[in-house]
């Protein structure tokens, strides 16, 4: 009842004390904060403000009003747009082993390995290598010339101060789609940094990184949902986003419910 009053902005006053068995207000203060009562209930508010709820410094400001609804197609519209884009990535991947990959200081040399025909004529070469070809190939000896149809032939790739477009997307993807990053980057380094490296720092921002907590800048993640959010029709706004957990949103669709129904939030 205490708690009631002082909610209300009634002040603690002589028969409050006598119904809850006390001589005075002033020993009813004493009593309660010998308890640990809070100051807004033993003082009020001309000496302590009412509490307010504690904000935890993580958490998200919830949206107040929703506003009006916008039905949206189904996502399940893009899916055959989403994999016809996966089987593409998967292509990709299984080229790389057509590529070899340098790094000279900053950067990246890139050489592209591809099969290719290659023809060879016993009058072209000597004839010990003619010898050593017809032994690899196992050519009649009356031949007199031969196609290597998968011959591995390398040629300039480019050089960049990032990896090639196709590594770059892959690697995105892994990181977005919660890979390890520990095993990629061991798989792709010779010399795996330390721990504690400030390399590991920087991947954390590229893909975890976010200015609304007070990160540098943002990463993967935060950027990948401003770009759905744009493409689904939405609109990115500066500051950290207000969200609803399905726990809050269900008892948000609870309370409506009951407000339809002529109940009020007090009880």
């Amino acid at each position: 009842m205490l708690c009631l009053e002082q909610l209300q902005g009634v002040e603690l006053g002589k028969q409050d004390a006598e119904r809850a068995n006390f001589g005075s207000v002033e020993a009813m203060r004493k009593q309660l904060g010998n308890w640990g009562a809070p100051d807004w209930l033993t003082h009020g508010e001309q000496e302590a403000k009412k509490p307010k709820p504690a904000k935890s410094a993580s958490a998200s400001p919830r949206p107040k009003s929703l506003g009006p609804s916008r039905e949206l197609p189904s996502a399940g519209n893009a899916t055959p747009l989403f994999r016809e884009r996966l089987e593409a990535l998967l292509e990709s991947a299984e080229l790389l082993k057509h590529m070899d990959e340098d790094l000279r200081d900053k950067y990246f040399v890139r050489t592209d390995v591809d099969t290719t025909p290659v023809y060879f004529s016993r009058d072209l070469v000597s004839e010990e290598v003619w010898e050593i070809i017809r032994e690899q190939h196992d050519l009649d000896p009356d031949d007199t010339d031969f196609l290597v149809t998968d011959a591995r032939n390398k040629l300039p790739g480019g050089v960049a101060k990032s990896p090639s477009e196709a590594l770059a997307i892959l690697i995105g993807v892994y990181a977005l789609a919660g890979g390890r990053m520990e095993l990629l980057v061991d798989a792709l380094q010779r010399d795996l940094p330390p721990a504690e490296s400030e390399v590991w720092e920087e991947i954390r921002l590229c893909i975890e990184g976010s200015k609304a907590n007070n990160d540098k800048r943002d990463g993967l993640k935060v950027l990948a949902r401003h770009l759905a959010t744009w493409v689904r029709g939405g609109e990115v706004r500066p500051g950290k986003p207000s969200e609803l957990s399905k726990a809050d949103h269900g008892f948000a669709l609870t309370i409506t419910h009951y407000r339809k129904h002529g109940l009020t939030d007090m009880v």
